[in-house]
């Protein structure tokens, strides 16, 4: 007669998972070979940038937990990783939390399956509001393979905005959905009433398109942010204001976020890059001006860059979470001649539809209502003014725009 198998003690399990954890990163940290700049990392690891170790309770249960049943490609990136020289402190604290079943946010498969955010991620001016209408139309092309119905497709999803950045607090938050005070963006309560009323389970596939610029809005915005743009940015550098509290929660907590959504929701982030001179004349006013407003630029693409960094795939799958989208291999100024422009704005389709999972990347109309703005961001930016912000794309040198993926002509971006 076979004898039951024991069930293997909890803090075996725990100590697994360390171990898993230890061996690789072991073997990352001697197989990787680039370097990055010192403002992109903030701990002493040379050759993987992380942010410091230090992490609270919860997120050091949340990278256990994933680690234990996820891709471990992708939960070595992760920004909570630990460190070389801190390896044996960090598997010795992880190893004598004792894990139980409420540590863990089970993946719901089918509501991942029938519920994506694509968030538009890129600095102020980057052109979102312009690149929205692409995005849209090629999801409203797409026919879901499963039920043959089209896309649902939401471009001003409330619900999520009210998760992601707390707005509309006393329609929605707190009359309907009955908080007395803003939750955070990874409450669990939250996150289930956004998903719920976002994509209902209605044998179709929901796609919620975000794009909330970093930063967002004006100080003294209508808006209930949870964190507004803050007044002491004016006068910091961009790795001051990349460091700032404030910055790491405006318009919302982006790891906090990714964390708190994928275990419903599949995120994909399309990151979006214009050249750095066409981005702050857009704005040239904001912020006292634009030498003044390239620093909290800089700053924010520092933030987006670090957390880009350590988020190359995604948990659940271990897919690419991101992908880069060059403005300028898409704008008519730089191609000689229509045939050419079509190809390479067809490439950059095909591109985003594999990238997003969608069957198609046929769209005849997704150019239709581009911008096809020439202005020349020297003459508005004035002779004085372009120097000094010529130094700053300096500063930007292997920061901003992200690298592209490897062969893909239509993802080296001009600076």
């Amino acid at each position: 007669t076979m004898l039951p198998h024991p069930r293997a003690p909890k803090s075996l399990l725990a100590f697994l998972a360390a171990a898993g954890i230890a061996s690789l990163l072991f073997a990352v940290t001697n197989n990787g070979k680039q370097r990055y700049p010192s403002h992109l990392r903030t701990s002493t690891i040379e050759n993987i940038p992380v942010t410091d170790t230090s992490a609270n309770h919860r997120r050091q249960l949340g990278s256990l937990n994933l680690a234990l049943f996820n891709d471990p490609k992708s939960v070595i990136t992760k920004s909570d990783a630990p460190i070389k020289d801190d390896l044996e402190n960090n598997v010795a604290a992880r190893s004598a939390v004792e894990v139980t079943s409420e540590h863990f946010t089970p993946i719901n498969h089918e509501s991942r399956n029938n519920c994506q955010i694509v968030y538009i991620m890129g600095v102020e001016g980057a052109t979102h509001r312009d690149f929205i209408p692409i995005i849209e139309n090629l999801a409203r092309n797409q026919i879901d393979t499963t039920s043959n119905a089209p896309y649902s497709v939401d471009t001003n999803p409330t619900a999520l905005k009210s998760g992601l950045f707390g707005w509309y607090f006393n329609r929605t938050i707190r009359k309907q959905w009955g908080f007395k005070v803003a939750p955070e963006v990874d409450d669990p309560a939250l996150v289930q009433r956004v998903v719920h009323e976002s994509c209902p389970n209605d044998g179709k596939k929901h796609v919620l398109i975000e794009w909330a610029t970093f930063p967002s809005g004006r100080r003294d915005d209508y808006r209930s942010y949870r964190v507004h743009r803050a007044h002491e940015w004016l006068a910091m550098s961009p790795e001051e204001v990349a460091d700032s509290e404030e910055a790491s929660n405006h318009p919302t907590d982006i790891e906090a976020f990714y964390r708190a959504y994928s275990p419903y929701v599949d995120i994909k982030f399309v990151v979006l890059h214009r050249p750095f001179l066409e981005t702050i004349a857009s704005r040239k006013d904001w912020d006292g001006g634009p030498v003044i407003h390239s620093n909290i630029i800089r700053g924010f693409m520092l933030v987006l860059r670090r957390f880009l960094d350590t988020h190359l795939f995604d948990l659940i799958t271990g897919r690419r979470l991101w992908s880069l989208v060059c403005v300028d291999r898409i704008t008519a100024k730089n191609y000689d001649g229509e045939k050419e422009l079509a190809e390479a704005r067809g490439r950059v389709l095909n591109q985003l539809a594999e990238f997003l999972g969608w069957p198609s990347g046929d769209c005849e109309h997704c150019f239709d209502g581009w911008n096809k703005n020439t202005e020349d961001p020297i003459e508005v930016l004035g002779k004085k003014t372009v120097p000094i912000l010529r130094e700053h794309m300096k500063w930007l040198e292997r920061v901003w725009p992200p690298p592209g993926e490897e062969g893909i002509a239509e993802q080296l971006c001009e600076m």
